[in-house]
């Protein structure tokens, strides 16, 4: 979970188990702390596209959330993810989204 420092708004990130047929799908939503957990708003869903894109924990896409500045979230997400949604603002805050994938550090010898 991330939170936004400058009010009550929060980021969560969540892997959903869609069947034997599909990949697992990950899910951003933003909420906030004075309302229920039921109200917060999914802005960003994407599955692995079949096993091309970089795998995160638990069978999730490889995903970065954090708060930039207040009231805006940042969400970096591995590049061959395959997207379902991708709002750009939830709950009074702007996000924004960049295909990436993590930085791997070369191996020490």
């Amino acid at each position: 979970m991330a939170r936004d420092l400058a009010s009550d708004r929060y980021a969560t990130t969540e892997v959903r188990n869609c069947g034997t047929t599909t990949d697992f799908v990950t899910v951003v939503r933003i909420g906030r702390a004075s309302q229920p957990q039921t109200d917060a708003t999914e802005v960003f869903v994407a599955d692995g596209n079949h096993g091309t894109a970089t795998e995160g924990e638990g069978g999730a896409v490889w995903i970065n959330v954090i708060w930039s500045a207040p009231g805006k979230l940042s969400v970096a997400y591995a590049s061959k993810a395959r997207i379902f949604e991708r709002k750009l603002s939830a709950k009074e805050a702007s996000i924004s989204y960049k295909a990436s994938d993590p930085v791997s550090l070369p191996p020490v010898p």
